[in-house]
């Protein structure tokens, strides 16, 4: 259904467009620093002082993807923990955008320091802090962006809201990626352009978040669940929160759908935030090249988020979001198998339980057509931007209409606990599996969640029953 703006006020539709441009602000952060540039940039800093196979402890080859991973899994872990106590505090005091609010700060501060890496002792591990600490930044700030999507508009329009709000971060993203690919490239990839781009994304994030901290309006609370913020705050939180998980029986959908959530998101979160690493480190992707990827992906995703809202109206939500999650275990198994034409120098196959595949991809695909590694990449970039703003936006909206409204941080808080802990334990099992066996088989331990989730979501989940529950447990 097609968003009617008479069914709206003039403030609410200002509210939804400020909305939007949160995630313009923050999706450069996905784009350029998760994926794109500081990926590629910290393998470089970190292979100069340990070469390619990394640092050796014991049987464990803690190389720059893994410690990447390892990291990136400590960072969610830490959000993931409070933002369900955050979370309920705002649900019942009129503290979300002021939650939102720190959190930006926090991940835009760590952003921009990301420009200080060369001039201390040892960069590569003051560059892996500061990701850190802007993924916690990141993280804590999307529990709260989203948690404003169920009151935005009636539910009918949240599929479309979802949507366009992934289509502007994707266009938002895509664009200042676009400005970074020209500077770096016509540098010569020099350090401290890449700095410059780095601290860049910082100043992006904060100054577009301002469109969205002027005009996004605080929801308002009825006085029946309003509280006093106050000193006792904290443990009437844990009392809501405990209260929450003691009456889960009677969201069973929504909470089976978190569940299911975790296993496929583990799969989808997984591969964005090691892709870039995973590009560099293993296929030896060079820092143009992906950043010409992520830019397609971008643009592709635009439209892509837009696409599958349309079959989203012409079939269903769950049906649109059932074929980009096929879609994302084909591009999966086709990165497992991505190789160089030639197997010399540090980027050789190495040997392993999967070796065989992409030994077999390459002698039908990759050398018939004559396709290098960095083309290979950029294959794999359009096949992600098709799916990835469909699986996202339509996911998001899925929750959002099967959540009870006057709860809404605290039920998105779980989304939330659940995405960053795909964001934990996802890398951490792939950095695990691929310390011992290889990164080929850490992306084969990750596909198998993608696949549970999958099956999952076609066997198990009825949205139009957890709209229901939802709807007649609000009104109790």
């Amino acid at each position: 259904m097609v968003m009617n703006s008479k069914d709206l006020s003039d403030s609410d539709r200002k509210s939804i467009k400020s909305w939007y441009y949160y995630d313009w602000a923050n999706s450069a952060h996905s784009t350029s620093v998760m994926v794109a540039i500081a990926p590629v940039y910290f393998v470089s800093l970190y292979e100069n002082i340990f070469g390619s196979n990394g640092y050796s402890l014991s049987n464990f080859a803690l190389t720059a993807d893994n410690l990447w991973s390892i990291a990136i899994s400590l960072s969610t872990l830490i959000i993931s923990f409070a933002s369900p106590i955050l979370a309920v505090i705002a649900d019942k005091t009129p503290t979300k955008l002021l939650f939102l609010k720190i959190f930006t700060i926090i991940g835009c501060i760590a952003t921009f320091l990301m420009f200080f890496t060369p001039y201390v002792g040892t960069g590569w591990l003051f560059l892996l802090i500061s990701i850190t600490i802007s993924v916690i930044g990141f993280a804590g700030a999307w529990t709260f962006a989203n948690s404003f999507l169920p009151h935005l508009a009636p539910k009918k329009y949240l599929d479309e809201i979802s949507s366009k709000g992934f289509a502007y971060g994707y266009l938002g993203g895509g664009l200042l990626l676009a400005i970074h690919l020209a500077i770096i490239t016509i540098t010569d990839s020099s350090e401290f352009f890449i700095q410059l781009s780095l601290a860049s994304v910082g100043l992006w994030w904060f100054g577009f978040s301002l469109i969205t901290f002027k005009n996004l309006k605080e929801p308002v609370i009825s006085k029946a669940e309003k509280i006093q913020f106050n000193i006792n705050i904290v443990g009437i939180a844990f009392t809501q929160l405990k209260s929450t998980l003691s009456d889960i029986g009677r969201y069973k959908m929504l909470f089976l759908y978190l569940v299911i959530y975790l296993l496929f998101n583990d799969g989808i979160q997984t591969v964005l935030s090691i892709a870039g690493v995973y590009g560099a480190a293993t296929l030896g992707v060079d820092l143009v090249f992906n950043m010409a990827t992520i830019l397609i992906v971008q643009l592709i995703a635009a439209p892509g988020a837009l696409f599958f809202n349309k079959l989203a109206v012409i079939y269903s939500s769950k049906k649109a979001l059932m074929i980009s999650l096929i879609g994302w275990i084909i591009i999966v198994i086709l990165a497992m198998g991505f190789a160089p034409l030639e197997d010399t120098g540090d980027y050789a196959i190495k040997s392993g339980l999967f070796s065989w595949w992409p030994e077999f991809i390459r002698s039908i695909i990759w050398i018939p057509l004559g396709l290098s590694v960095n083309y290979q990449w950029l294959i794999l970039g359009c096949m992600v931007g098709l799916v990835m703003g469909g699986s996202q936006a339509i996911a998001r909206s899925i929750f959002a209409v099967m959540t009870p409204v006057k709860q809404s941080a605290e039920f998105f808080s779980f989304l939330g606990f659940m995405s960053r802990g795909a964001t934990v334990f996802g890398p951490l099992l792939y950095a695990l599996v691929a310390g011992y066996f290889g990164a080929r088989t850490g992306i084969f331990s990750v596909l198998i969640f993608l696949v549970a989730g999958t099956i999952g979501m076609q066997l198990f989940i009825d949205v139009n029953k957890g709209i229901k529950q939802a709807t007649s447990n609000s009104k109790k």
